[in-house]
């Protein structure tokens, strides 16, 4: 009884220091992943480059800038990062809406935009106090007031830019030439 007692003990001591593995793959680091592996951006525009129509950024843009500027205002005075980070993405979505629109519409959400950079800048370099809160929140309320008024999208469909698309420069020489009829 004895042996057959130590040799079930030898045996399962056997398949606990074997395993399922060998002992040096159980043993052995695994090489790590790297958590951030970058994404390739295209600085040159070249032919179809464009994925989307104007109106679907501008219409992404303008969203994602009322939620981040609703955001900016419910976090002001609270965490820090959080606030400065809505900040910045209010800062970012207002610029795109910026860029998809005409010249004139342009210089009327100009200001709005210098207005929105300087609270922005002041929030994320945390120079401002407590007692600031209240004038800071009452701009960002106007802000919010005047583009989410004026710059909704069918306010300002007729004055996006329109979707181009480089098609390459047709070849020195050839011109449309006219299809020969049989007499």
């Amino acid at each position: 009884m004895k042996k057959g007692f130590w040799f079930a003990v030898a045996v399962m001591l056997l398949m606990e220091l074997a395993g399922c593995a060998s002992v040096q793959k159980k043993f052995t680091r695994k090489p790590k992943t790297p958590s951030h592996i970058p994404a390739a951006i295209y600085l040159q525009e070249g032919a179809y480059q464009k994925k989307f129509s104007n109106e679907y950024y501008y219409k992404t843009h303008f969203t994602m800038w009322k939620t981040w500027h609703g955001d900016l205002i419910n976090q002001l005075g609270g965490n820090h990062k959080k606030v400065s980070r809505c900040a910045q993405e209010t800062r970012g979505h207002l610029a795109e809406m910026h860029r998809y629109l005409a010249p004139e519409k342009q210089a009327e959400l100009q200001p709005e935009l210098d207005e929105l950079n300087r609270i922005s800048e002041r929030i994320e370099s945390g120079r401002y106090s407590d007692s600031q809160y209240g004038q800071t929140r009452t701009d960002l309320e106007r802000i919010q007031r005047i583009v989410g008024n004026n710059f909704y999208f069918d306010k300002v469909k007729a004055h996006l830019l329109p979707d181009t698309v480089d098609l390459g420069a047709p070849a020195p020489g050839s011109e449309p030439q006219e299809p020969e009829t049989a007499v």
